[in-house]
């Protein structure tokens, strides 16, 4: 379940560093591709998800809190970001 996690989350950043060009993004979603085969990286990878999720969840509610509510795809995108984290919790507590 983790590594299906590790590579399904690398797979939607690989998408949104496609629509903006950022290297970075496809270079911490191809370390995440990685540790999801190795077991010693596995729980460090999941916690890099669970920042990177809370962080981008953070900014979209700084925005919304500033802007006041938006469209429902940028609401459907901060949910999901917040479920994404919400499972690498849940993930986390199933490795220890």
């Amino acid at each position: 379940m983790q590594k299906l996690y590790l590579i399904i989350s690398a797979l939607g950043l690989f998408y949104l560093a496609g629509l903006d060009s950022y290297g970075l993004y496809l270079l911490i979603a191809i370390s995440w591709i990685y540790a999801s085969f190795n077991d010693k990286l596995t729980k460090p990878a999941i916690l890099s998800i669970i920042l990177f999720m809370l962080g981008f969840a953070s900014l979209r509610l700084f925005k919304i809190a500033s802007n006041g509510i938006p469209d429902l795809l940028y609401l459907s995108v901060l949910s999901l970001e917040i479920m994404c984290a919400f499972i690498g919790f849940w993930l986390l507590k199933k490795l220890n």
